[in-house]
């Protein structure tokens, strides 16, 4: 771990940064301002910001400097300051699950987070991602900064993994989610599974002729999984029980990757037409852990070159079936 650093220079969307936690005595943390820009973020006692309290939110664009906060209320003792809180599950992992590695080299009495702006990120957070933030944290209390606080000590590392670039994460980042993780969670499971998306709402979401998929897998000995029906450490235990796990594209390989053990065989299928999100997805998969990874793409292109983001693009069912056979899946 690279120790208290001295104020860093512009973050680049292109290059994960090197860990850094800079100590920030008196630091005031303004939340998320309406607009676009998600402007909020971190300032030291003199009034200049701290840049690395930026966060990576998308695959270039970083939150950006709010204002310099008056009067805010006194939050006293030694915190961390884990980023920005979305409901997006994904989001979550990739702009504030991301920042928690120093945990465990140092003692801290609490954990703060800037909400999104316009949503009722708490009980989003109490519902489904609270328990996953105490297996991390040893149940560190949470404060959500919705007016302007001054931390009596605030330790504001960089972000240890990310959106596209910034996906594989430092060794620190990885040792850490990898280690508390599975020191925490029992595999209990299937060995086989797969990561279905078709009780989800919307219908850009989805995946065409899931349900035809899914008649397949679990002929061929699989176990249906909806991830959003179980809760997080659930979901972990059965990423750690399996040993092939298939599924198309989505937020549930982001959590995966933190548990899959060694020389599990991986079927990643590309459900939209969206290559960088994909590629940077299996990106992660390899970098997270040692497994067999098997990429494959049956989208059909359409023939006006058109792409819809509102409904699921069209599948060719037989060359799935032809490229899960090839890469032993069934």
């Amino acid at each position: 771990m690279m120790d208290d650093a001295a104020p860093g220079a512009a973050l680049d969307p292109r290059v994960l940064p090197q860990p850094r936690i800079e100590t920030v005595e008196q630091a005031q943390v303004v939340p998320m301002s309406q607009g676009r820009d998600l402007a909020c973020g971190v300032f030291r006692a003199d009034g200049s910001f701290v840049e690395q309290s930026r966060t990576l939110y998308s695959a270039n664009r970083f939150t950006a400097q709010p204002d310099v906060p008056g009067a805010a209320e006194v939050l006293p003792g030694r915190h961390l300051f884990i980023g920005i809180g979305r409901h997006h599950f994904g989001h979550f992992l990739l702009e504030c699950i991301s920042r928690m590695w120093p945990l465990g080299q140092r003692s801290y009495d609490g954990l703060v987070l800037i909400p999104m702006h316009g949503i009722d990120f708490g009980a989003v957070f109490e519902r489904r991602l609270k328990a996953f933030v105490d297996l991390l944290s040893d149940g560190l209390p949470v404060h959500f900064v919705k007016t302007p606080v001054r931390v009596e000590v605030l330790d504001v590392p960089t972000q240890g993994m990310g959106h596209r670039d910034w996906i594989t994460g430092t060794p620190e980042f990885r040792r850490f989610i990898r280690g508390r993780l599975q020191a925490a969670v029992t595999p209990e499971g299937d060995e086989r599974i797969y990561l279905s998306r078709s009780l989800l709402k919307r219908p850009g979401q989805m995946v065409d002729q899931e349900e035809r998929i899914e008649r397949l897998m679990h002929k061929a000995g699989y176990t249906i999984l909806h991830p959003q029906r179980h809760s997080l450490p659930e979901q972990c235990a059965h990423y750690a029980a399996a040993r092939q796990i298939v599924g198309p594209d989505g937020s549930a390989f982001h959590l995966a990757p933190f548990m899959l053990q060694p020389g599990t065989r991986v079927g990643l299928i590309q459900r939209r037409w969206r290559q960088g999100a994909f590629d940077a997805l299996a990106n992660q998969i390899e970098a997270f852990c040692d497994v067999e990874l098997v990429k494959m793409n049956p989208l059909i292109r359409p023939d006006d070159g058109q792409v819809s983001e509102e409904v699921p693009p069209p599948m060719d069912y037989r060359r799935l079936v032809r490229k899960l056979e090839a890469g032993g899946f069934l």
